[in-house]
């Protein structure tokens, strides 16, 4: 079932993505945190274009996030990692992330407040937000 979600998904914003590309001007060694990643699709593509720092998807699916791992390994990405997780209250480690995206994932939180703000601990200063909503 999470693959057919994952692909339907990922093909429905597909055209968004190089978008999102183009805006996070990813850093060949920036620390990327990714809120509600599904299958990982935007991870990877993080996870790539930083190869000498990481990328770590979040989400509330273990269902996709066992799909996004698996994808993950079959692309050999050894800087992407994925955490089970509601960015509300998820213990984000404090001032670790340059970038943070995400691609209609942020939209969803029942207490915005709480997440962003527990989004903002876990930001650099100077960090950079991007955001597909």
């Amino acid at each position: 079932m999470a693959l057919d979600r994952a692909d339907f998904y990922d093909a429905e914003l597909a055209r968004h993505n190089r978008h999102l590309r183009v805006a996070a001007d990813f850093g060949a060694d920036d620390r990327v945190l990714d809120i509600g990643c599904g299958a990982g699709q935007t991870t990877r593509e993080a996870a790539r274009a930083a190869p000498k720092g990481e990328a770590i998807g979040v989400d509330i699916s273990a269902e996709m996030l066992e799909e996004a791992s698996r994808r993950s390994a079959a692309e050999g990405l050894r800087n992407a990692m994925f955490e089970h997780g509601d960015a509300q209250f998820h213990g984000f480690p404090t001032g670790s992330f340059d970038l943070c995206i995400s691609r209609f994932g942020v939209m969803f939180f029942a207490d915005p407040a709480a997440a962003f703000a527990n989004i903002g601990r876990a930001m650099r200063p100077g960090a950079r937000l991007v955001w597909m909503v």
